[in-house]
C-alpha cells in the first residue's frame, strides 16, 4: 500500500473519528448511530497503520491491490448501513402511520355528538 494512500486513510480516518465523537458528546446523535461510524473508523485506522494486514487479506480473498479491497470494505459497509437504515425509515413509517390513523379516529370520536345525533 502507498505511503500516501496510508497517511490519506489515517488522517481521514483519525478525523471521522473525532468527529463522530465529538458529535456524540453533544448528543447531536444516538449511540447506536454512531458505534457504526466509530466502528468503520477504527477498522481503517488498523488497516493504515498496519499495512501487512490489508495485504495479507488482498491475497487471501484474491483481490489484486490492497487499494481495490479497502474500496470494497467502503462500498460493502456503506451499503449494509444504508440497508441497516431503510430497514429502521421502515418501521419508522410503519408507526407514524399507525399513530396518525390512530389520532385519527381519536378526533372522529371526540366531534361525533352525544347521542348519536349527526
Amino acid at each position: 500500500m502507498p505511503l500516501m494512500l496510508r497517511i490519506l486513510l489515517l488522517i481521514s480516518s483519525l478525523l471521522s473519528f473525532i468527529f463522530v465523537a465529538r458529535r456524540l458528546k453533544k448528543s447531536a446523535v444516538k449511540l447506536y448511530d454512531t458505534t457504526f461510524w466509530i466502528f468503520l473508523s477504527t477498522v481503517f485506522v488498523i488497516l493504515s497503520a498496519f499495512p501487512g494486514l490489508g495485504i495479507g487479506l488482498a491475497e487471501l480473498i484474491g483481490i489484486q491491490s490492497p487499494v481495490n479491497l479497502i474500496f470494497l470494505i467502503i462500498i460493502f459497509c456503506l451499503l449494509a448501513h444504508c440497508f441497516v437504515q431503510s430497514l429502521r425509515f421502515s418501521a419508522l413509517e410503519d408507526k407514524f402511520e399507525r399513530f396518525v390513523e390512530k389520532d385519527a379516529l381519536r378526533d372522529e370520536a371526540a366531534t361525533e355528538k352525544p347521542g348519536g345525533e349527526e
